[in-house]
């Protein structure tokens, strides 16, 4: 699948089949990721795997962790057989190169979500409240300044799924000179 194609059949999709992906097509993923444009080539992603029962561990550390997260997350972590939680380091003394790493990392799950699509995958990125979670911070061994960028939910889509209207605004555009 070429590039437009991806970016074009590239949808939203919280619904997963059982199916689990495999650990070499998640690896291509993160290398999709680790290509993303990132300013004086800092890197700042990390990408951590949860699946499997890893996933129902860290719903446990959730809701022992206090009051934080008022719901029970599984509804979330259990919804793909796999997820990854896509982080940032946070940089405390820089708040310009923060918020360029930022950018990088959303750009680095851009590209997983499309290589995802061209791999004949379903994602979803989620962020809320639970990306703001101190015990899923700490589960993922990460410091409490560091960001949770994304969960992305990744999956085959279910058999019966159907496809999505592709339809998006005309986009505003000014010109000048």
């Amino acid at each position: 699948m070429d590039v437009d194609t991806a970016i074009k059949d590239r949808r939203t999709i919280g619904v997963f089949s059982e199916r689990p992906v495999a650990p070499e097509v998640v690896e291509e993923l993160i290398e999709a990721a680790r290509w993303a444009p990132n300013h004086k080539h800092t890197e700042p992603w990390r990408f951590h795997v949860v699946s499997g029962q890893a996933r129902e561990e860290m719903c446990e550390a959730i809701l022992a962790g206090g009051g934080e997260f008022a719901k029970d997350p599984r509804g979330k972590l259990m919804r793909s057989p796999s997820f990854i939680a896509v982080t940032q380091q946070a940089v405390l003394d820089d708040p310009i190169r923060d918020r360029e790493d930022y950018a990088a990392v959303c750009c680095a799950v851009q590209n997983m979500m499309l290589a995802a699509t061209s791999r004949g995958l379903a994602s979803k990125w989620s962020t809320g409240a639970l990306a703001e979670n101190s015990a899923a911070k700490r589960w993922l061994g990460i410091g409490e300044h560091d960001r949770i960028v994304a969960y992305l939910y990744i999956g085959y889509p279910p058999e019966d799924m159907r496809e999505m209207p592709a339809e998006r605004r005309p986009a505003e555009v000014v010109w000048r000179g």
